[in-house]
């Protein structure tokens, strides 16, 4: 599957963590969902572009993230599907995911405890 050729609904993490990227990779193999993954706002800009119906999954930690800039550059489609987790005591990033309109904002621990159920429900 070329970047050019996303079928349905895709799954989408802004994020540098492996670990939590193996974890989302299996969730969405399991729910049938093809799995991406980017590293800016640029490279989500693009996959989006190409693709029918995203869930997109944002790490607030992420290095350079300008969350304000992310939600201008994507559909308001996308963002009204969209997860964004960082660590409970970056309150003012959570709140600015929040006041960007992410559709959820959660700590790290609360994400982890609940994409597998999140990813489902949206491959529903």
């Amino acid at each position: 599957m070329t970047e050019d050729n996303l079928p349905g609904k895709l799954v989408l993490l802004l994020a540098s963590d492996l670990m939590l990227s193996s974890n989302v990779s299996g969730f969405a193999a399991a729910a049938g969902m093809p799995f991406r993954t980017a590293l800016t706002v640029d490279e989500v800009a693009g996959i989006l572009a190409a693709s029918s119906g995203c869930l997109l999954l944002v790490d607030l930690g992420l290095a350079g993230l300008d969350v304000a800039d992310l939600a201008s550059r994507i559909p308001a489609s996308v963002l009204s599907n969209a997860v964004a987790y960082g660590p409970h005591v970056h309150e003012e990033k959570l709140a600015a995911a929040a006041a960007a309109g992410v559709s959820e904002v959660m700590s790290r621990g609360q994400f982890s405890a609940s994409v597998g159920r999140l990813i489902g429900q949206y491959a529903a």
